[in-house]
């Protein structure tokens, strides 16, 4: 469960289970939160649905810097003034288990996409999220100050989504992926929840923690046969087949009658036809 208070804190509350003779058993909450431009962890023994706003603070200890916090290189972005109606300020998302002495796994994680998206901003596509630099403090990255968008796709589903509205939010996360390729980068996480609508219904990709150059090892990922996970440009050919299945199985507005398929095609085939038409 993640949210975002009216001033900008955000607070992400994870249960954690064990395995008992074969069945998952509560253990604990992980709650992480950024209140004031400072992170904070903690563990509470108690199911998310009995926590609220003042319980969550007394299980709030301060995280190390270095934990969720990389240093700034110097050739990096520095970004300007910000209006948080326009721009979404995204933290490092971390466990109580990663605040751990000597764990960097997340500050590893948030260099990794400042590198990405430093280099997709000297090569930008309408369908990849708008980045505007680093967010700085004493030294270390803190936030990512990106263009705030409507809503992400997984929310923007609740509602019925006309099929040319389908359509066009296929394409546009097909291009997307068809540039990162260009550019010799692949996602590797692309999925409903990190691609975002536009208040003017256009889509465009997030989250970038997981891109990589193609060939590099994933940072995050379990290995298959003792083998690595690899940056592919197959993983987000993969992952877009199952977009467009996630997409065709839409609701629609049955109202809509401008927006059917194009010359009698099913929307299926239509969905099939862009993403062998991008690849």
């Amino acid at each position: 469960m993640d949210y975002e208070t009216s001033d900008g804190s955000q607070v992400s509350l994870r249960e954690i289970f064990e395995d008992r003779n074969g069945r998952p058993v509560f253990k604990a909450a992980s709650i992480s939160a950024f209140v004031d431009g400072k992170a904070f962890a903690g563990k509470a023994e108690h199911r998310i649905k009995e926590l609220d706003d003042v319980s969550i603070v007394d299980y709030l200890k301060p995280v190390p810097t270095e934990n969720i916090h990389p240093l700034f290189p110097p050739n990096f972005t520095l970004a300007p003034s910000f209006d948080l109606a326009e721009h979404y300020l995204k933290a490092p998302a971390f466990t109580y288990e990663d605040c751990k002495p000597g764990r960097t796994f997340v500050a590893d994680c948030l260099l990794n996409e400042a590198t990405a998206l430093e280099k997709l901003s000297q090569h930008p596509h309408p369908n990849i999220v708008e980045y505007f630099g680093c967010i700085v403090k004493d030294g270390r990255i803190t936030q990512l100050c990106l263009k705030r968008y409507f809503c992400s796709l997984a929310d923007y589903a609740e509602h019925r989504v006309p099929d040319s509205q389908r359509e066009k939010i296929f394409h546009d996360v097909s291009s997307a992926a068809k540039h990162l390729h260009s550019l010799g980068l692949a996602h590797n996480d692309i999925s409903p929840e990190n691609v975002c609508i536009d208040s003017q219904g256009n889509a465009a990709i997030i989250d970038f923690d997981s891109c990589l150059p193609v060939g590099q090892r994933l940072m995050k990922g379990t290995a298959v046969d003792g083998l690595p996970l690899l940056s592919d440009p197959n993983n987000d050919i993969e992952r877009l087949g199952k977009l467009r299945d996630f997409l065709a199985d839409l609701k629609y507005d049955e109202d809509d009658v401008t927006s059917g398929p194009v010359d009698g095609a099913s929307e299926d085939s239509l969905l099939q036809h862009n993403i062998s038409q991008t690849y």
